[in-house]
């Protein structure tokens, strides 16, 4: 396993920072801490994959743009958007790494308002570099404590899928009980025994 994460790690961070860059990002400093991968090369390339990310999601806004502003999803939050976006100006995007969940439409939203490339790439690179540096060092610092968290999280994942299993079997029975009861009922009301 460790030779596959040696191989294939860096590769895995900048395909997961492309899609999830905070998550990808602590873990590629977890695996620096164990060794695996070098911490300098894990926050570079998880810095190239969040820009990558960032890139196709402002390509897709700037090249869908019409398409985007008439959508209802658009009209709905647009203008929230809007208004954080008059008051910081293209910056926001630096903004959107530590407001979890809005770098995508921030992106996005970039893309549709036509912001120049030079602009764009200026505050991206910026608020890539800096995320996956910080978010990498806090996964590397943080290392020794996830090795415990992580056993407690296998744990706890073994007794959420117990549950889990219990509470299909559990339904499995009672649609069956139902169907029983509603065949019964049928029968009684045709005058069948």
């Amino acid at each position: 396993m460790e030779d596959l994460i040696a191989r294939f790690g860096l590769v895995v961070i900048f395909l997961g920072a492309c899609i999830e860059g905070d998550l990808v990002l602590v873990l590629g400093g977890v695996t620096a801490h164990l060794g695996l991968v070098d911490l300098p090369l894990a926050m570079g390339v998880g810095a190239a994959g969040c820009l990558t990310g960032d890139m196709m999601c402002y390509a897709i806004g700037r090249s869908r743009s019409a398409v985007i502003q008439h959508s209802h999803v658009y009209r709905a939050v647009g203008p929230a958007v809007e208004r954080v976006a008059a008051r910081l100006g293209h910056w926001q995007i630096l903004a959107a790494r530590v407001m979890y969940g809005t770098r995508v439409a921030t992106m996005l939203f970039w893309g549709v308002h036509k912001l120049s490339l030079e602009k764009f790439l200026l505050a991206d690179i910026v608020g890539c570099a800096v995320w996956a540096g910080l978010l990498g060092t806090v996964g590397y610092a943080a290392s020794s404590g996830a090795t415990v968290i992580l056993g407690e999280v296998k744990r706890a994942e073994l007794w959420l899928l117990g549950a889990v299993c219990a509470s299909v079997v559990v339904l499995l029975a009672a649609r069956l009980l139902a169907r029983r009861h509603r065949v019964r009922s049928l029968r009684m009301a045709e005058g069948q025994p």
